[in-house]
């Protein structure tokens, strides 16, 4: 250490962020994922694997104050590479929105012929 100056290499901070993407004509062979926003979430170092369960809170809150329509969503917690992009994902939901909550299947046992 010089003057207050450390000399040496040091590795660059890896970032992190949440993404959520539209699924685009979702379950076809043309199936594409748009890109709506990314948000860069600070990670703690002792418990790095904490903002996986806050990814799909996000995910809802973000769908449901962003008045954002019926369709499938991709939500993504990941590393950003150096343009802030979403880069190694390291958790990821699927969300199928109605426009206001999430729509969940139907249990196929309950249909009766």
């Amino acid at each position: 250490m010089y003057d207050g100056i450390r000399l040496g290499h040091q590795e660059p901070q890896v970032r992190h962020g949440f993404s959520l993407c539209r699924i685009v004509d979702a379950g076809t062979a043309d199936q594409w994922y748009d890109l709506l926003g990314i948000v860069r979430v600070p990670v703690d170092r002792l418990a790095p694997d904490k903002l996986r369960d806050q990814l799909r809170p996000w995910a809802l809150t973000t769908l449901a104050t962003g008045g954002f329509g019926f369709g499938r969503y991709y939500a993504c917690y990941s590393t950003l590479d150096e343009d802030d992009e979403p880069d190694k994902a390291i958790a990821h939901e699927d969300i199928s929105w109605s426009g206001s909550t999430v729509l969940v299947p139907a249990d196929q046992t309950a249909i009766s012929c």
